[in-house]
């Protein structure tokens, strides 16, 4: 994605591999500090969910950039809306399996909040949501899915990218959002603290990105 070398470290206060994959597959030279902040974060359905999201991905950037003075460092979340339900990273199989069931055949929100600090403190925001439909998943299915550990680590206990599971029908826009940091917002974040400049990336910046229809880009105070 990035049109020529990029020799800054950029510092990821995430422990995601597939954010970490996301970053290092555009060019980023990264550091990964998990920031230790708990994602188990209780969400309710009056909350602005777009700006509680953003809030925890800023949280955990702050937590790691006092560790990381004077550089530039991004933190990231993502939660899974299903009815004016968040689901968050199952913690049991048990609890794995009845979200694939609830999310079986169905519509969902699935929404990333972006933050990034720049070498002076100083803080952007951005989420994006996107509208994703779930194809009909069997009881065996589910079964051997969760059975393969893979639901722990991922948002309402899926991932897109799994292909032998392929629990997606469709989605709206960005793929990678759904993966888990959108890089079309995630880039124009990085462009407005200072880190990027416009000529430094591709204006087709995301694979499955089509256009702003069905997600929604809110930009942070």
């Amino acid at each position: 994605m990035l049109t020529r070398p990029f020799r800054d470290v950029l510092i990821l206060a995430s422990g995601s591999p597939r954010r970490a994959e996301i970053l290092s597959g555009a060019g980023f030279q990264l550091e990964v500090v998990p920031s230790g902040v708990d994602e188990n974060k209780l969400f309710t359905a009056d909350m602005n969910l777009p700006r509680a999201v953003e809030h925890l991905a800023l949280s955990k950037a702050k937590s790691v950039s006092t560790r990381r003075l004077n550089r530039y460092v991004l933190g990231a979340d993502t939660i899974v809306v299903l009815d004016h339900r968040v689901l968050g990273k199952p913690e049991s199989s048990a609890e794995a399996t009845a979200m694939l069931h609830a999310l079986s055949d169905r519509n969902h929100d699935v929404i990333t909040g972006v933050a990034v600090i720049d070498p002076g403190g100083d803080t952007q925001t951005i989420s994006v949501k996107t509208s994703v439909t779930m194809r009909g998943l069997s009881n065996c299915e589910i079964a051997k899915y969760v059975a393969s550990g893979s639901p722990y680590d991922k948002a309402g206990g899926y991932g897109i990218q799994d292909r032998s599971f392929a629990p997606v029908a469709s989605y709206g826009d960005c793929y990678l959002n759904v993966v888990g940091l959108p890089m079309c917002a995630t880039l124009e974040l990085l462009q407005g603290s200072g880190l990027l400049r416009s000529d430094m990336f591709s204006t087709s910046i995301c694979d499955g990105h089509k256009g702003l229809q069905e997600s929604e880009i809110v930009v942070g105070e």
